[in-house]
């Protein structure tokens, strides 16, 4: 009877450490994920120079105002973690200054914003093109330049075969990207035939 109690007791007390210490390990991971969740003040007031600096130095003629900061908690963005939301005060746009965690250089977003624009108005324009001259294609991706971190992607699958693609087929779509769309740099693939064939340039 005594030595099932002792194993009860030695049993009894194992589990409640095990359940003390699954406590005190969620309060930790609790308090360590608030704590993650809050901006530190000193790297705010940080990005906050840097922004200052970096637009007089870029942007020395522009009128704007620092409207906040944003803190990347939730892992969005992944250049930065801390930038500074500036408000053009002439033109009504905002854009974000911040160092970038990667280069570590102090940069803004407003060549992204205007690619993405730009991406969005060629969009229905490609789409125009390609369908009038092949066909509706399987897909159509653009990669922009800050995904790249080089030269723009345009990759475009065709329903098409071999036989129904050439090359004067193809460069007369990048002559058209080019003289009236307006594209400065790509790097442009066709892929057809069941992906077994392709066209591809960069200008």
């Amino acid at each position: 009877m005594n030595k099932w109690l002792k194993v009860w007791s030695i049993f009894i007390f194992s589990i409640g450490g095990i359940v003390i210490l699954l406590l005190f390990g969620i309060i930790y991971l609790f308090f360590s994920f608030r704590a993650s969740m809050i901006p530190d003040k000193k790297e705010e007031e940080k990005v906050i120079s840097q922004a200052e600096q970096y637009i007089q130095e870029k942007y020395p003629t522009m009128k704007y105002e620092i409207s906040h900061v944003l803190f990347d908690s939730d892992d969005q963005y992944p250049d930065f973690e801390y930038a500074a939301m500036i408000l053009n005060t002439e033109t009504q746009k905002t854009f974000k200054v911040y160092e970038n965690k990667n280069t570590k250089q102090i940069e803004d977003d407003i060549t992204i914003q205007e690619e993405a624009t730009f991406i969005e108005q060629l969009r229905p324009k490609v789409y125009s093109y390609i369908t009038k001259t092949f066909g509706e294609p399987e897909s159509i991706s653009f990669t922009p330049t800050y995904h790249t971190r080089g030269t723009p992607t345009l990759t475009i699958r065709l329903n098409n075969k071999k036989e129904e693609v050439n090359e004067e087929m193809f460069q007369s779509f990048i002559d058209s990207l080019q003289h009236e769309l307006n594209v400065e740099h790509a790097n442009v693939s066709f892929l057809y035939d069941n992906e077994t064939e392709h066209w591809n340039m960069e200008f």
